[in-house]
């Protein structure tokens, strides 16, 4: 998969379990859960703990974002389906929001994606509720449209990258 990169402010590598207790604690607050269909009800260290299990049996892959001190900020998904597409997905914790991580961290992944031989040529999206906001203006700053159709996920719009 992905190797480990890193941008002017971010260090970027796939999640492993001692990352398990950070991951849990920037993301089972109702402010970040809202959010991710996959954190409903929370995100207690056991789920944290059964997504980065898993990550290799589901092809869904959770890659750590960070300071360059190895402070935990948030975390990027890459989930790559039969189909052949690849949806990608990304939180950030509450008080790391309004800086430009995400955008910075996304198009970094994007661009990681661009040059792997293997995933260069396959479609990418993503999907957010529609009332978030703060996600539709990291898509579309990174180059995704709203396509007009509903996401997979529950309550969801689908964006795809031009």
């Amino acid at each position: 998969m992905l190797k480990p990169f890193t941008t002017e402010r971010l260090a970027i590598r796939q999640l492993e379990m001692q990352d398990a207790p950070e991951l849990a604690r920037i993301s089972d607050t109702p402010a970040i859960s809202q959010w991710m269909s996959f954190m409903d009800g929370g995100f207690p260290l056991e789920k944290a703990e059964a997504l980065i299990a898993s990550q290799n049996d589901t092809k869904k892959y959770v890659f750590a974002v960070r300071l360059p001190d190895g402070t935990l900020i948030g975390a990027m998904g890459m989930l790559d389906y039969p189909d052949g597409t690849i949806e990608i997905g990304y939180w950030l914790g509450v008080e790391y929001h309004g800086q430009g991580y995400a955008s910075e961290a996304l198009r970094a992944m994007l661009d990681q994606i661009a040059a792997h031989p293997d995933l260069a040529h396959r479609s990418i999206f993503a999907q957010c509720r529609s009332d978030n906001a703060a996600s539709i203006k990291v898509l579309t700053k990174t180059g995704f449209y709203a396509t007009g159709r509903p996401g997979p996920g529950p309550n969801r719009i689908e964006f795809a990258l031009r």
